[in-house]
């Protein structure tokens, strides 16, 4: 990524005004079927009223050439080291500076399209957002995923060899093709992985994953494993932990595909989600089930079977170790994460471990599991409501609206509200509509693809808060929302705390 600051003098102060380009993958799917990732860039600018501009040039997808995507005014607010970016608006897209692949650049004949942002800004990455919509299309263009596992819905395959041997593996996932350690040429003499046209009912996608367990040396059970790690096969017993799949984001190793063995995340999603159709060849009744484990860590190299203990670097951990046949039938797991267990670190890197058999070297030489649509879930409802300590009478998650009888004045502050994702943004503000008083709470998911708003009418409010006044003309220093975070910009009917050149401050409401 190259960054470039320039220092810019406005008014009396003295500004930064930041200027990026951010290279990544960009993914684009239509109606819900992805299409294959690409290398884009996204340039970030910051403008001279606080807000920002978004611009993505040559945008194609699907063997069509739309244009350059050019986003401005986009509301910004600081969290820490972030900046979260956000907007909703009808844009033109104009053509790009290349000449089109599909001969013509079709956004300038589309007119002004909705378009909708959200998007975490660091120094060093962006994640984005952008959802489009035109004539009877829903398009959404991630950019920069770091909140869900790539190629989780088994479409995109590639060869992995092991001398005379081959498999079909998932991109951005892991079998015996790619193991390493001393008994890797032994484990890797018989294919686990395959394409498979089976998929998952409801589907959008065409493929799934079959994995597929095998004779090592044609006498032992070695069973079928895939993994956004790497496979290690270090130990003559199978239950021996020089046998496992272990995550190493400090290794410069690449796959067949060039990808590196592990996964990085920057999220701490509620659950995982993965559609299974498992059988074993013949019935082991003391060891029945396939396996699936999820364990999100600080970024610190982790394998499974663990050989010491690893709960100070283990963020969360979601496993599902008694996946039953069921008839051979397709069935959805769903896990939630355990995080009340470990660490409180942030998240950096997940490994997911799946398995036809829960157990080392059980189960039968032909056992079968078909894998699709694996999904990181997060969160995005509220749990609890209540207003100057008083718990909103007939709140349900999936009610939005509310009537509430409160005396005196309020403020922001004086909502408590209560998320259901483990990292889900809350957001809350007190808005004047007329002599209507309303608070307005909006919850985000901690990938930022999902927001609920709930919106609770205020009773018997004469005024809305005894110091507001009228917006002023004057320049302040500063302007914070009411939950003490610093704007760029202000919205008509809301409520901001303005800190002036001399240090006083004002809550005011926005006409």
């Amino acid at each position: 990524m190259k960054k470039t600051f320039t220092i810019i003098a406005l008014l009396a102060f003295t500004a930064l005004s930041y200027a990026a380009d951010f290279t990544d993958r960009l993914k684009v799917t239509i109606q819900g079927v992805a299409d294959v990732p690409t290398l884009n860039t996204i340039t970030v600018n910051e403008q001279s009223n606080g807000k920002y501009e978004l611009i993505l040039k040559n945008f194609e997808m699907t063997g069509m050439s739309v244009g350059t995507i050019h986003i401005v005014d986009v509301d910004a607010v600081s969290e820490g080291n972030k900046t979260m970016l956000s907007t909703t608006q009808n844009i033109l897209i104009s053509e790009g500076d290349i000449v089109p692949s599909g001969g013509i650049w079709l956004g300038p004949q589309l007119g002004e399209v909705p378009v909708s942002l959200n998007a975490e800004m660091t120094a060093d990455h962006l994640y984005a957002m952008i959802s489009i919509s035109f004539t009877d299309l829903n398009i959404e263009v991630t950019f920069g995923d770091t909140y869900q596992i790539a190629n989780s819905d088994f479409e995109l395959f590639h060869k992995a060899h092991a001398g005379d041997v081959n498999s079909d593996e998932p991109n951005n996932w892991h079998s015996f093709m790619s193991c390493t350690g001393t008994l890797a040429g032994v484990v890797s003499t018989v294919p686990h992985t395959f394409i498979s046209n089976e998929v998952r009912p409801g589907s959008f996608g065409k493929t799934s994953v079959l994995i597929k367990s095998g004779m090592a040396l044609g006498v032992v059970v070695a069973n079928g494993t895939l993994t956004t790690g790497r496979l290690m096969a270090g130990g003559f017993s199978a239950t021996s932990t020089d046998n496992n799949a272990f995550l190493d984001i400090t290794s410069t190793d690449k796959d067949e595909n060039g990808d590196p063995f592990y996964s990085l995340l920057s999220g701490k999603p509620d659950s995982v989600s993965l559609w299974v159709r498992f059988k074993q060849e013949t019935e082991q009744p003391d060891h029945p089930y396939a396996t699936m484990s999820a364990v999100i860590t600080d970024g610190s190299y982790y394998q499974e079977p663990c050989d010491k203990d690893y709960t100070d670097i283990i963020v969360g951990r979601a496993v599902a170790n008694t996946i039953a046949s069921k008839g051979f039938a397709w069935q959805r797991i769903c896990v939630p994460f355990d995080y009340a267990s470990y660490t409180e670190k942030e998240s950096k890197a997940v490994l997911v471990t799946i398995s036809t058999n829960a157990d080392p070297g059980e189960g039968t030489g032909n056992d079968e599991l078909y894998v699709d649509d694996l999904t990181l879930i997060y969160n995005s409802k509220l749990e609890a409501l209540s207003i100057k300590g008083a718990a909103v009478e007939g709140f349900s998650k999936n009610k939005f609206d509310y009537e509430v009888n409160v005396s005196g004045d309020i403020t922001a502050d004086d909502i408590d509200a209560k998320a259901d994702g483990k990292g889900a943004k809350v957001t809350k503000e007190i808005v004047a509509e007329g002599n209507v008083v309303k608070a307005v709470i909006k919850v985000t998911s901690n990938d930022l693809r999902t927001t609920n708003t709930y919106t609770v009418t205020l009773k018997g409010i004469a005024n809305v808060i005894s110091d507001v006044k009228a917006k002023k003309k004057v320049t302040p220093a500063a302007v914070y929302n009411l939950n003490g975070q610093r704007v760029t910009s202000t919205a008509k009917g809301i409520i901001y705390i303005r800190k002036g050149t001399d240090g006083k401050t004002t809550k005011v409401i926005m006409k």
